[in-house]
């Protein structure tokens, strides 16, 4: 990442990054497709009740493996191999304690949880139970989670597509099984998911200690390493720790408005449900091509090469509006057919809000494109004040409209918060990083 022609250099990085990332929604999507399908209406309610308290508890995780990325990515840039070490050994104390803080909220907590969110009754034994399985998974999408930092990091991202794969394959297989065919109904749904996601955090387990780079850092750095680092938790944290509450923001922003499309009734959630899988397809590449930012910003920060950075935010801005424009034809004109395939009939009223709800999407994604960008490479300078401010005025304003515009318009105020929230961030960030961009120019040392 620090010397090939830079759009080369990030495509060949993103595009098994992007895909395996993809398959990684699929997990949800294969669940809420066989919900849907075969359990019907309420089935998928439930389990769309509680999708967005899911990635809330998401905020934990990915914030610290933004953080484990984005030092040990650093350190792989300067080729400090014993920093290095250090760097991925405090990792894996700070993975067991976010284990362990999950659990422990997820099953004690998660009752309170749904009651705050207002899970409608009809779909309450159902959502629970659905979301303490899912909860019990935690543990192998941390460890997933760390190794994908690691290796991110020296820049492999196949394996980590590869892992992701398998672990699609077998998620499918399950879910028929659990659900079609031994009838477990949404509980089997999620423990079709657990078990998958077993797969790749064994997978990467392996590779960490397998893939030839790796070999070679620990066969130069292991003599005078021999555990966690305070200075380097320090370090992990003062990336972490803004990531996630970034992401707990985000979290909270999303919990909010879910409160107020459960107000809406079960068509409502099972649109927004259904449409919010495939949203997460569509944005995708755009959130991928971010987290690839900050690992490539980092990388050539500790190389000293200020100027790439720039270059890598121009080419990705150019690469994801691309992406942009394919996908948003394909959903404007596939979006209501892609839909129906969730349901077990053809029902108007789901599809039509479920339809509303993504064109919102495909209108928040060319804003949400240099919000996403901008993010990455602020993330990889470690300047997460820069994005603790965007998106938390993001989800202000996302929330403050949503609330204000509901009594007025209903559900359309859902629809309309989401490019209007976006649009706030976007303009934030810009301007918090164009100034930071000016200072860094004039002082190019400056890490």
């Amino acid at each position: 990442m620090t010397e090939e022609n830079v759009t080369a250099a990030l495509l060949w990085f993103i595009l098994p990054l992007t895909a395996g990332n993809i398959i990684q929604q699929l997990y949800n999507i294969v669940d809420i497709f066989i919900v849907g399908h075969y359990l019907g209406r309420s089935a998928l309610a439930s389990v769309g009740a509680v999708s967005n308290i899911i990635f809330l508890f998401n905020a934990v995780m990915i914030g610290l493996k933004s953080g484990i990325a984005v030092i040990s990515s650093g350190d792989y840039g300067r080729k400090d191999y014993i920093s290095y070490l250090k760097s991925i050994r405090s990792a894996k104390l700070l993975i067991g304690i976010g284990i362990a803080v999950t659990l422990l909220t997820g099953l004690v907590g998660g009752n309170l949880i749904l009651k705050f969110i207002q899970v409608p009754e009809e779909v309450w034994d159902s959502s629970i139970l659905y979301f303490k399985i899912i909860v019990l998974g935690y543990p192998f999408l941390f460890v997933f989670n760390y190794g994908s930092a690691i290796m991110q990091s020296i820049g492999n991202s196949k394996i980590v597509f590869l892992s992701l794969a398998g672990s699609t394959m077998v998620n499918v297989i399950l879910d028929v099984v659990f659900v079609r065919i031994s009838g477990y109904g949404v509980a089997g749904a999620a423990l079709a998911t657990v078990i998958s996601q077993m797969i790749p955090a064994i997978i990467l387990l392996f590779a960490l200690k397998t893939d030839a780079v790796m070999r070679e850092i620990k066969k130069q750095g292991n003599r005078s390493v021999s555990g966690p680092s305070v200075t380097k938790i320090r370090e992990i944290l003062q990336v972490s720790l803004p990531a996630m509450l970034q992401q707990g923001i985000l979290a909270i922003g999303v919990v909010s408005i879910t409160a107020l499309i459960n107000k809406c009734g079960t068509e409502m959630i099972a649109g927004v449900t259904v449409a919010g899988k495939i949203e997460g397809i569509v944005t995708m590449p755009v959130v991928t091509i971010g987290e690839a930012l900050a690992v490539f910003t980092a990388q050539n920060i500790g190389a000293g090469k200020w100027e790439r950075v720039q270059e890598g935010l121009k080419s990705a801005i150019k690469i994801c509006g691309v992406m942009g424009i394919a996908l948003s034809v394909l959903v404007v004109c596939k979006g209501k057919f892609l839909i129906g395939l969730f349901l077990d009939q053809y029902n108007d009223m789901i599809i039509e809000k479920g339809y509303c709800y993504m064109m919102s999407i495909m209108v928040m994604i060319f804003f949400m494109i240099p919000f996403r960008c901008f993010i990455g490479v602020a993330t990889g300078m470690k300047n997460m004040m820069v994005v603790l401010v965007s998106f938390g005025l993001n989800i202000l304003g996302r929330v403050t409209s949503a609330y204000i515009l509901f009594p007025v318009v209903k559900e359309y105020a859902i629809y309309l918060a989401n490019p209007f929230s976006v649009l706030i961030g976007t303009i934030t960030v810009v301007l918090l990083y164009t100034r930071e961009a000016q200072a860094k120019t004039a002082c190019p040392t400056q890490t």
